[in-house]
């Protein structure tokens, strides 16, 4: 009787263990994905095939000049990001610090307030900058993909959570954001 018994839960045993070996070898890590990301179009082959999918009848001149405005408007974003981490970690400081200083934390506050406001601003006269360059049918293109995500993360559909480029996913799909 104890030989069967055992016997029994020996089956049941092995059989369980074989329905949950399969659901740990199927599932997919967490982790960086085989998705282009969020930088996709750093090389010269996808930057060009980005602007094309983007906006339609693109002239080589135009490339160029969304070229020019888009390096420039990356060079003060980016300034701009560095500056305000710098204040994030600043207003970490102050809130883990023994003695906290009110009126120093919401000055802090302040300023990332004002920095993220400036950087709003920037991509907005970005925008504007671009569509000046472009023909009505490339503003109808233009003005109608507009709003579909943003760079603090916050808005994107596909592959793209919190803040900061983790490469899961598609990223912002096949075109580039001006």
């Amino acid at each position: 009787m104890k030989n069967m018994n055992l016997k029994t839960m020996a089956i049941a045993s092995g059989f369980i263990i074989l329905m949950i070996i399969p659901s740990f070898l199927s599932a997919q890590p967490y982790g960086r994905g085989e998705g282009r990301g969020n930088r996709a179009g750093n090389d010269a082959a996808y930057a060009e095939r980005d602007m094309d999918c983007r906006i339609p009848s693109l002239t080589d001149d135009q490339k160029a000049g969304i070229e020019k405005l888009r390096t420039e408007h990356l060079r003060k974003a980016n300034l701009m990001r560095a500056e305000l981490g710098e204040k994030h970690a600043r207003l970490n400081t102050l809130r883990l610090a023994e003695n906290q200083d009110a009126e120093e934390i919401d000055r802090t506050i302040d300023d990332i307030s004002k920095l993220k406001g400036d950087l709003m601003k920037a991509r907005e006269a970005h925008k504007r900058d671009v569509r000046v360059l472009l023909n009505d049918e490339q503003k109808a293109v233009f003005d109608a993909r507009q709003g579909r995500g943003n760079r603090d993360g916050k808005g994107y559909k596909a592959g793209r959570s919190g803040k900061g480029d983790y490469g899961r996913g598609p990223g912002r799909g096949d075109c580039q954001r001006y």
